[in-house]
């Protein structure tokens, strides 16, 4: 990784964290429908990025937003779960062929239905873990999924719009 990339990557860190927890933690819709911006982060970090790195990445999001969350290591351990996943979920969807020489994983550099396929599994195994362990198990498993089925939705939306709005075509 080049030093511009590193910086970048910083910046990115720093403004999805800052979005989520000064714009997104209020943001709730009809008390069971949450949006997880800070899981684009994760999921747009650059394909070169080491399984082991990407999980200290992952660690260090989801403890940002654990201590203005109040969630004491449910959103550390979500993020950390999906980081150790994302490496095997791409080589199960990479084509034989490999990839044609993208370095980032955004809807600009590859079309909305491969992303969709790549980051729709994960934000949901995310939002699963995360629901699951804030409400101490399975107790309530309808209303929990509900809460997990809408997350999942609003925060794949976003992520998308927040892709058009903000991201451009790199290689």
């Amino acid at each position: 990784m080049s030093s511009r990339s590193i910086i970048s990557a910083v910046i990115s860190f720093v403004l999805y964290i800052l979005v989520q927890v000064l714009l997104l933690k209020n943001f709730v819709l009809f008390n069971t429908t949450f949006c997880f911006l800070y899981v684009g982060f994760l999921l747009l970090l650059s394909l070169e990025t080491g399984p082991i790195l990407l999980m200290i990445i992952a660690f260090c999001a989801g403890l940002t937003v654990d201590i203005f969350y109040d969630t004491p290591g449910i959103n550390a351990s979500a993020s950390v779960l999906i980081a150790f996943l994302r490496p095997h979920w791409l080589s199960m969807i990479t084509p034989r062929g490999g990839y044609e020489e993208i370095s980032i994983p955004s809807i600009k550099n590859v079309d909305v239905i491969w992303f969709t396929i790549y980051s729709l599994p994960l934000i949901f195994i995310h939002h699963f873990a995360m629901f699951y362990l804030e409400s101490g198990g399975f107790s309530m498993f309808f209303f929990t999924f509900l809460k997990v089925f809408t997350s999942t939705l609003l925060t794949f939306f976003i992520i998308i719009l927040t892709q058009y709005l903000f991201y451009k075509r790199t290689t």
